[in-house]
């Protein structure tokens, strides 16, 4: 089984990266765990020009570019785990641009011969983790984005998990994320399967 895991944490230090990594201590001994970390990928919003050969491509049904091999990692994962900050109502920009490269016609997704959209990803859940210096309540464009992405690909369940207010001065950080951690380490792959 493999655990795809996007790590779009841009600091250092990132206490979104901390979650993740206490996230996957538990499924490291059974899972082959693939991390794919955006900050070297150097990845690149599409052009005219690559959008055009894409497109060529998947006319072709020509997928032998090395660029569509994070396509086909994310559509050959078991689970999907993606660890984002909470970054101007969202996540960071890099992580955009990786889903720009995923969605793959003929790869992540297709169409049926009546045009409507065909899931074509193994993976039966993803998992995103943020964290966040205030509250996010509602302000979290994030979450719905991610949840049509997984409806397209065929990922059927979605769990979202945060820390929040962070760097309020009336809380404790620390707690905060501890408490995180120990909410993280009690969560199974697949909580509703035979898994």
């Amino acid at each position: 089984m493999k655990l795809l895991f996007i790590n779009s944490c841009v600091r250092e230090q990132s206490r979104t990266l901390q979650l993740c990594e206490t996230y996957m201590e538990r499924f490291s001994d059974e899972w082959e765990i693939q991390e794919v970390n955006l900050q070297k990928e150097n990845l690149i919003p599409f052009t005219d020009q690559m959008l055009s050969k894409r497109n060529e491509d998947i006319e072709n049904l020509d997928y032998s570019d090395p660029g569509y091999q994070y396509a086909k990692d994310f559509a050959q994962a078991d689970a999907v785990l993606v660890g984002a900050p909470y970054w101007d109502l969202s996540f960071p920009s890099s992580l955009k641009v990786y889903f720009e490269h995923i969605c793959v016609n003929g790869i992540t997704f297709g169409y049926t011969k009546a045009g409507l959209p065909a899931p074509m990803c193994r993976a039966k859940e993803l998992i995103y983790i943020t964290t966040c210096g205030g509250y996010i309540g509602a302000q979290n464009s994030a979450v719905q984005y991610i949840e049509n992405l997984c409806s397209m690909f065929g990922i059927e369940q979605t769990r979202i998990y945060s820390a929040e207010g962070l760097d309020i001065a009336e809380n404790n950080a620390d707690q905060i994320m501890e408490e995180t951690k120990e909410k993280l380490r009690q969560q199974h792959l697949f909580p509703d399967s035979d898994f």
